[in-house]
């Protein structure tokens, strides 16, 4: 038992932002249907690097799932499209706002054929406002919604992050939140409603430090000049003997005073922090200190202190920690009486479309 088994979803998105939220709902039990166009299908499956033949991020965010190729352009395939609409919980689909309605498939239409529908629409920008019509990738919602000008060191340009966050964090997952409120909210009312998820407002969401710096003290955020972002010798990055880096996050007093005398630097405890040349000076020690040892030595050494360090790992060594193979990703989040587990291979385009239409025109048949 698998707390959303028996709700059925329609994906129509592509690439990553619907993908991973729909991946994350078959994990718990959704029955996930990707509509995908004949011939050529999500365009994930065709991006390098392959796995088998195919997409190696298709494979990792599509396990589980069913595939059915619909023509929607085609009378046929959007009949059957409409058909399978009819007996489903939610769509999600991932199209500039008009795509849908253009297509006469928009959220109203799909309401008067099944009212119970929970209608998830992931775009850039949202569904009005001056930005609506706009193409764009993580690095543009980034950008526009703020975390891009926060992220990187002091002093220096910003930095791309090695993750998509307004892609993962402010698309799939909010996507993900709102499925299941409105799921709750249909299991008082008996009735469906429109999710609009915009990335660039969920990387907006994501800022809720730096705005009340701004807000609250006046406080432009700059790169590295908070106390979460490399200020202070206490919650840093230092390079390690080994050319590796080891995270030092002891924002608490009690967590910086442990580490101070894990290192043999009781004198820096009353100065966490510091500014000016006090604070040069403690980073520039802590630098030197921690240039003796290799960062899997360090994190050995400190682990039994008690005092927030890690060291920076890499895919490989998360991997292993994980105990993940090929085309496996982390199933969260961990629930003790209806856990997660990933499904089985990701679908061949079209593979379940005979089995969901009972092999209608305008769909492709395998």
């Amino acid at each position: 038992m698998r707390p959303l088994d028996g709700i059925t979803v329609l994906d129509l998105s592509r690439l990553l932002p619907g993908g991973a939220a729909t991946m994350l709902l078959a994990n718990f039990g959704a029955d996930v249907i990707k509509v995908e166009a004949p011939g050529t299908g999500d365009y994930a499956r065709t991006m390098p690097p392959l796995l088998d033949g195919e997409g190696a991020v298709f494979a990792l965010v599509n396990r589980g799932k069913k595939s059915v190729a619909l023509d929607l352009k085609d009378a046929q395939g959007k009949d059957a499209f409409l058909s399978l609409v009819s007996r489903a919980d939610v769509v999600v689909e991932s199209f500039r706002p008009g795509v849908m309605a253009r297509l006469g498939l928009d959220y109203q239409t799909l309401r008067a054929r099944n009212d119970r529908l929970i209608y998830v629409a992931i775009t850039g920008y949202g569904q009005d406002g001056p930005y609506k019509g706009m193409a764009g990738h993580d690095v543009n919602y980034m950008a526009l919604g703020g975390a891009l000008d926060i992220t990187g060191s002091e002093g220096g340009p910003p930095v791309i992050p090695g993750v998509q966050v307004a892609d993962l964090a402010g698309g799939a997952l909010q996507a993900v939140v709102g499925v299941l409120l409105a799921l709750t909210a249909r299991s008082r009312t008996g009735e469906g409603q429109m999710v609009d998820v915009s990335m660039l407002d969920g990387v907006a969401w994501l800022l809720p430090v730096a705005l009340a710096h701004y807000q609250g003290g006046g406080v432009m955020p700059e790169r590295g000049s908070g106390a979460l972002t490399g200020r202070y010798a206490c919650y840093h990055l230092y390079r390690c003997a080994d050319a590796r880096w080891i995270s030092v996050g002891a924002l608490e007093p009690k967590f910086w005073a442990k580490l101070c005398r894990a290192l043999g630097c009781e004198q820096f405890i009353p100065d966490q922090f510091a500014e000016g040349e006090r604070r040069t000076e403690i980073i520039e020690a802590l630098s030197r200190l921690f240039e003796s040892r290799a960062a899997e030595e360090w994190f050995v050494h400190l682990k039994p202190y008690d005092v927030c360090v890690a060291p920076v790992r890499n895919v490989a060594e998360v991997m292993r920690d994980f105990g993940l193979g090929q085309a496996e990703t982390v199933v969260v989040p961990k629930l003790s009486a209806t856990p997660g587990h990933l499904g089985g291979q990701p679908p061949r385009l079209g593979e379940h479309t005979a089995e969901q239409t009972g092999g209608e025109r305008g769909c492709q048949q395998n």
